[in-house]
């Protein structure tokens, strides 16, 4: 079942913008990029019609979480697919997800889809498989970086889609072609299957190790 990701509606005469709380962790990309529209300090906090739809949705694209989305009435193109499915892990934090993202529980069912994820790695948070910020509050440590093979190219037989199944008490598994880069943007190598922690506790980060069956890891699939 899909939890309840508490979306709240932005409506304006030329784009309607969609707010997910329980999915942001406040990354600011809206509020330092367009501040017009995206204002903490007003109410109601999104303003659609402060700014033109090309703008909002500029920006409503550099929302690393995928909280927000837009529908553009204007007749503006739609946010596209990403022609490349990107890992990108963030130092302390959570990994970043973005590309033709479907998500998928254990029992193979879809549950989920979007162009732009934030999961979480430290194994503390309270909205799995979505980072909350839990990190923060537990000063979790993990590097930005990874110990990476050689880069080479696509899998063609992988596919265009990027499947994540978080599996039950366990790492996700992610499959089907993606780039894998640090917190600085850099290519770390092409992938097509991978097992990522998300109990906070492998010394192979982000890579899963095994540990969670140790410490007694506790999550659902979804």
């Amino acid at each position: 079942m899909v939890p309840n990701l508490k979306t709240r509606a932005y409506r304006g005469e030329s784009i309607n913008v969609t707010y997910s709380i329980r999915r942001c962790i406040h990354a600011e990309e809206c509020v330092n990029r367009l501040g017009e529209v995206f204002d903490n300090h007003k109410s109601p906090w999104i303003q659609p019609d402060q700014a033109t739809p090309g703008q909002i949705a500029d920006t409503i694209s550099q929302c690393p979480t995928g909280a927000l989305h837009y529908q553009r009435l204007d007749g503006g193109p739609i946010e596209e697919v990403p022609a490349v499915n990107t890992i990108v892990l963030q130092e302390d934090g959570p990994v970043y997800l973005s590309g033709n993202l479907v998500v998928k529980n254990a029992e193979g069912e879809q549950v989920y889809s979007d162009t732009r994820l934030a999961l979480c790695r430290c194994g503390e948070s309270e909205n799995k498989p979505f980072c909350d910020n839990a990190h923060l509050k537990i000063k979790f440590k993990a590097s930005g970086t990874a110990v990476a093979p050689q880069i080479g190219e696509p899998d063609k037989e992988a596919g265009d889609k990027l499947v994540i199944t978080p599996t039950v008490n366990g790492s996700v598994h992610i499959e089907g072609n993606f780039e894998l880069r640090d917190s600085d943007g850099d290519l770390l190598y092409h992938g097509s299957d991978i097992w990522l922690c998300r109990c906070g506790g492998s010394e192979k980060k982000p890579f899963c190790d095994g540990t969670h069956r140790r410490i007694g890891f506790q999550a659902e699939s979804w």
